[in-house]
């Protein structure tokens, strides 16, 4: 817990509470200070309790703990998103060169598939084949052999399904919604997990697997969206309607769809836009 006890004692005293207010049946007070000046480590036990008494998610507390950065897969993924939103090829290229060319032996699972989740997305953007069969091996044993999907498998998940095969891509989701069910009362999870159904809901549409489309529009409804969840609500709407068009052809699906479009313009999200004009420019075109 290297600098935990430093960065516990500024936030308690940012909330004035004293040693004695944090302390208590769990913790004495000596225990608390010692941790304090780095003295001596706190049982995760002891440590989840110290939090709750200055009511600080463990969450909020990790992010200062990593100067106020995200985790490492956050950050890539906030680096591909603006490469992609800028088909910034060349830029995409140096981040696969730089990852491959660094490790941490402590992470080396977690870095070939962060390198694999890169690949992916670069061969997307650049239509050039950068991943192999043995890549979507890894990625695929890795993702079945967790038995509870986190923030990181989530993550990686959905950034990478549009690569795997459909048999591969069902069975897995299927798995993910049984095997994240603990977290989902999580806000952040729920949000993750309804992203994935979104993401999986339209591609099976693209890849004309109607039946298995609605498994997924089944779950998304369960999700029963709030009014303030708009992202999902939206991306949801465009994709029912794109399901409507696949499925019946119909004009008026193609007019609902530029709608959902209009409001992301509306609202100056004009990279999500961008990325569904095209979306629908090629369905058009096919």
């Amino acid at each position: 817990m290297e600098n935990f006890g430093k960065i516990f004692r500024k936030f308690r005293e940012a909330r004035n509470l004293t040693l004695k207010d944090v302390s208590g049946s769990h913790l004495s007070i000596s225990q608390l200070s010692r941790f304090e000046n780095e003295e001596t480590d706190l049982t995760i036990t002891k440590f989840m309790k110290a939090l709750d008494a200055i009511n600080m998610p463990i969450d909020e507390f990790i992010y200062a703990t990593n100067d106020f950065h995200r985790d490492d897969l956050n950050e890539l993924l906030e680096k591909i998103r603006s490469f992609i939103a800028n088909r910034d090829i060349d830029s995409m290229e140096a981040l696969l060169v730089s990852y491959s060319e660094t490790n941490n032996d402590n992470k080396e699972i977690f870095h070939k598939l962060n390198t694999i989740l890169i690949k992916i997305r670069l061969q997307d953007l650049s239509h050039k084949v950068y991943i192999d069969k043995g890549d979507l091996e890894y990625l695929t044993n890795y993702l079945f052999s967790v038995e509870f999907w986190g923030c990181y498998e989530l993550l990686l998940f959905t950034n990478t399904l549009d690569f795997l095969n459909h048999k591969t891509f069902m069975i897995l989701s299927r798995e993910m919604c049984r095997r994240s069910d603990f977290y989902k009362e999580i806000p952040n999870n729920r949000r993750l997990i309804s992203i994935m159904l979104l993401n999986a809901y339209i591609t099976c549409i693209e890849r004309s697997e109607l039946i298995d489309a609605l498994y997924f529009e089944k779950q998304l409804n369960i999700c029963s969206f709030t009014e303030i969840e708009i992202y999902e609500r939206l991306v949801f709407q465009y994709a029912k309607n794109f399901y409507k068009y696949r499925k019946l052809n119909t004009k008026q699906s193609i007019i609902e769809m530029r709608k959902c479009i209009g409001v992301m313009k509306l609202v100056s999200s004009y990279h999500l836009a961008l990325t569904f004009e095209e979306h629908l420019e090629n369905i058009l075109r096919k």
